[in-house]
């Protein structure tokens, strides 16, 4: 009985001095868990709020929530001279991941094949998504996401680094829209 108390006060003592900021590795599934729901949460803030996708070449796309649309277009394409011109299909960066993971639940499919798709937390706090990509090297593109305060900011891929910027667009920023749409030849 003694030998059970001293080895119980034994490992209450250690415990009592290990780290206290230390914090435990999280689970794969926690980690995916984490990652779902920023991306979800970055993509409905996008769509609700307005999103600037700033390109690291110098173009930018601007994409409006619906209920700002201008004459039903709300999104713009300004490439790196500051050429523009609307964009009517628009898969933004900053919704890849929920884009892709609602088509595979839709589609009632496994991580597999056009949906296959992996994520981890790398040491810098970033994440790698890696996904099923069409005409790449071994079929698997990755992008490294950085999180701050719960939302995708930043989105590094194979071909280009996009800062993203949530919120109402600037006066300027809608007015090349307006520009945009006004420029359209007439149907």
């Amino acid at each position: 009985m003694k030998k059970a108390l001293l080895a119980t006060v034994l490992v209450l003592s250690l415990v009592g001095c290990a780290d206290p900021n230390h914090v435990p590795p999280k689970s794969q599934a926690q980690i995916e868990a984490d990652f779902i729901k920023q991306a979800d949460d970055s993509c409905n803030k996008a769509k609700a709020d307005d999103v600037i996708e700033s390109i690291a070449d110098g173009s930018r796309i601007i994409a409006l929530a619906q209920a700002h649309a201008y004459k039903n277009y709300s999104a713009v394409y300004i490439d790196p001279k500051g050429v523009s011109q609307i964009i009517y299909e628009l898969d933004l960066v900053v919704c890849g991941p929920s884009y892709l993971l609602s088509m595979q639940k839709e589609a009632h499919h496994g991580n597999s094949g056009d949906y296959e798709h992996h994520i981890k937390l790398n040491a810098d706090g970033t994440y790698t998504w890696t996904q099923h990509s069409y005409g790449t090297t071994g079929g698997l593109d990755k992008t490294i996401f950085t999180i701050t305060n719960g939302l995708i900011t930043e989105a590094n891929t194979p071909d280009y680094d996009y800062t993203i910027t949530y919120g109402p667009v600037s006066a300027d920023d809608m007015a090349i829209l307006v520009a945009a749409v006004d420029a359209l030849p007439a149907n």
